[in-house]
């Protein structure tokens, strides 16, 4: 992961009214700690912004300059106004050469797979994955090769390819990007086997009422039977 330079300066006006004032005047309020004592510090949004907008990664890597000292560290976290979107504080974790860091970095898959050629549909139910390791070492994007997937066939977090040192964090056996049946698909087949077993109903009906006729006939039968046998049964007491 590269590291983004930002220019910082000692944030003297703190708690809420002095963080509202820097937001004000055009500033970003922040933090840094990690290493050493925390340190409040402010920068420009617009240059924050510029940098957030360079990176895909959501945890990136900075060099950050106070008072013309520099340090590397991970922007750790990032508030924004939930009407407005604007930043209005970031966390930096400030790091050494041989930190261990997690980050969250998105996932972009490459290529079209080929059960998404035949009709299938590729899904990825993980958008980002949390990364352990040295900052220099994480990259800025995971970009798995779907191009191979067939349709039922799936790439789970202990598959995805990682640069030495780093590692997945989560179950190995999380789906990460699967290629299923096509909705319109699903549908067709369930109705085919609806259908089916709507006709297979009709079928057991239909045999089961011809065997109800055939038993009718039999049992008249029998009683006619029996009526002739009574009235035959009758005339020989008579003689």
């Amino acid at each position: 992961m590269k590291a983004i330079s930002l220019a910082a300066s000692p944030r003297t006006l703190i708690k809420t009214t002095g963080s509202k004032k820097v937001r004000q005047g055009g500033g970003l309020p922040g933090v840094v700690y990690g290493n050493g004592e925390p340190q409040t510090v402010e920068l420009e949004a617009k240059q924050f912004g510029k940098a957030v907008k360079s990176t895909q990664a959501k945890n990136f890597l900075v060099e950050l300059e106070i008072e013309g000292k520099k340090s590397i560290a991970l922007v750790q976290d990032i508030q924004r106004n939930p009407l407005t979107n604007m930043f209005i504080h970031v966390d930096f974790k400030r790091l050494t050469k041989d930190s261990v860091v997690t980050a969250q970095v998105p996932l972009r898959p490459l290529g079209t797979a080929e059960g998404a050629k035949l009709g299938g549909v590729m899904l990825t139910p993980m958008h980002t994955i949390t990364l352990k390791g040295r900052p220099a070492d994480i990259p800025e994007t995971l970009e798995p090769d779907v191009s191979h997937l067939e349709v039922g066939q799936s790439i789970y977090l202990e598959e995805l390819a990682l640069p030495k040192g780093v590692t997945a964090i989560g179950s190995p056996r999380a789906l990460v990007i699967a290629v299923m049946t096509s909705r319109m698909q699903m549908m067709a087949e369930a109705e085919d086997a609806a259908a089916a077993e709507e006709a297979a109903a009709a079928e057991a009906a239909a045999a089961e009422e011809a065997a109800a006729e055939g038993e009718a006939p039999a049992e008249e039968g029998a009683k006619q039977e029996g009526s002739t046998d009574a009235a035959e049964g009758g005339e020989k007491k008579e003689d």
